[in-house]
C-alpha cells in the first residue's frame, strides 16, 4: 500500500518546486523547429526593391511575420492593435483581426502583403498611421536598414527565431504538463482500473481539469496550473479556487462522512514569483502538489476514492 504523506507546508512545498521545468521531448521540438525556421529564412534570396523584397518574404512562410515582429522588438499583440488602428483610420471599425487571418490575407493578396510590408519599412514615416498610433510604438515598428543580411547571420537569426517562438514554447509547455498529468491517471487507471474525466462538476458548477472517479461521483477534483511567467489572472485564479474549495468543504460537512478531495498542481516561476497569490493556492485545498511530487497523488486516489470504484484495489 502507498503511503500518504501529509500536505505540506507551505515552505517545504516551496522548496519542491521546479521555476523552469524542463521537458527534453518539447526541448527537442522547439529545437527543430528553431532549426527549419531558420533553414528556410537562410534560403531566402532579396530581391532590389525594398517593398517587394519585404512583401515575398512574408508571403513566403506564415512564421516569417512572427521573426520580423522579432526582429523589431514587437509584440504580436501590439502589431495587431496597431493594424487596428490602420483600418481605423480607413473607416473599418469591424473587430480586430487574428494573427491567423492576417496571414492568409498577406498570402492571398498582393496589394495587403504590400501595404504590411510598407508599414514596417516607414514606421513612423507612415502618413496612414501618423495621427492614428504613438510614436514610441511606431518608432519600435521600424525594421533595422540591414534586415536582409541579419536574417543571413545564422548565429544571430537563430536567436531572433527564439523570440518569435517564446509564446508557441509557453503554450506547448502547458500542454506537455497537462500531458503529464493524464497519463498520471490513464497510469492509475492501468493498475487499479479508476476511471477520471473533466467537465463541470454540479455541485460547484464550475469546469474542473481532472474528476475523479466521474462527474457523477467527484471524490477527487484537480486543478492544474503551470506558469513560467507572471499576470493578474493570477489573484482571480487563486481566490476563485480558494471559493471552490470553500464550496467543497461545505459540502462533506453537509453530506459527512462522504469525504470529496481538492488538490490543486501547481508549479513554475510564475506562482514562485507571486508568493501571495500561491500561498492562497496552496491554503484553498486538501492536497497541493507539484511536478516533482505528483506521484504522492496515488495515496491520495487509494485513500479517498471509496472501493466500489476499483476494478483492482490497492493491496
Amino acid at each position: 500500500m502507498v503511503e500518504l504523506k501529509p500536505k505540506p507546508s507551505f515552505d517545504d512545498f516551496v522548496s519542491t518546486c521546479t521555476p523552469l521545468l524542463k521537458i527534453p521531448e518539447l526541448e527537442q521540438q522547439m529545437r527543430t523547429r528553431v532549426r527549419e525556421i531558420v533553414s528556410e529564412l537562410l534560403s531566402f534570396q532579396p530581391h532590389i526593391d525594398p517593398a517587394k523584397n519585404l512583401k515575398q518574404f512574408l508571403q513566403k512562410d506564415k512564421d516569417f511575420l512572427g521573426v520580423l515582429l522579432a526582429l523589431t522588438n514587437l509584440s504580436q499583440e501590439k502589431f495587431l492593435r496597431i493594424l487596428t488602428a490602420q483600418r481605423f483610420a480607413e473607416r473599418d471599425f469591424s473587430p480586430e483581426w487574428s494573427v491567423n487571418k492576417i496571414y492568409r490575407k498577406i498570402q492571398r493578396d498582393d496589394t495587403f502583403a504590400e501595404t504590411i510590408a510598407r508599414l514596417f519599412l516607414e514606421g513612423r514615416d507612415s502618413k496612414l498611421l501618423a495621427e492614428q498610433v504613438a510614436d514610441f510604438y511606431l518608432d519600435q515598428l521600424s525594421l533595422p536598414a540591414n534586415w536582409p543580411d541579419v536574417i543571413q547571420d545564422q548565429n544571430i537569426i537563430a536567436n531572433v527565431v527564439r523570440k518569435k517562438l517564446t509564446g508557441e514554447y509557453t503554450d506547448q509547455k502547458g500542454e506537455y504538463v497537462e500531458r503529464i498529468i493524464r497519463g498520471f491517471l490513464d497510469g492509475m487507471g492501468d493498475k487499479y482500473g479508476i476511471t477520471h474525466t473533466h467537465g463541470q462538476v454540479g455541485f460547484l458548477g464550475k469546469q474542473i481539469d481532472h474528476v475523479i472517479p466521474s462527474l457523477e461521483e467527484p471524490y477527487i477534483m484537480v486543478m492544474v496550473s503551470y506558469m513560467e511567467t507572471t499576470s493578474s489572472g493570477q489573484t482571480n485564479r487563486a481566490n476563485e479556487q480558494q471559493a471552490m474549495y470553500e464550496k467543497i468543504v461545505g459540502e462533506n460537512t453537509r453530506w459527512a462522512p462522504i469525504k470529496r478531495v481538492f488538490i490543486n498542481i501547481v508549479d513554475g516561476a510564475g506562482w514562485l514569483a507571486r508568493r501571495s497569490d500561491l500561498r492562497k493556492i496552496h491554503a484553498g485545498c486538501d492536497y497541493c502538489l507539484n511536478m516533482k511530487t505528483l506521484n504522492e497523488l496515488e495515496a491520495i486516489i487509494c485513500k479517498y476514492v471509496p472501493s466500489k470504484f476499483f476494478k483492482n484495489p490497492p493491496g
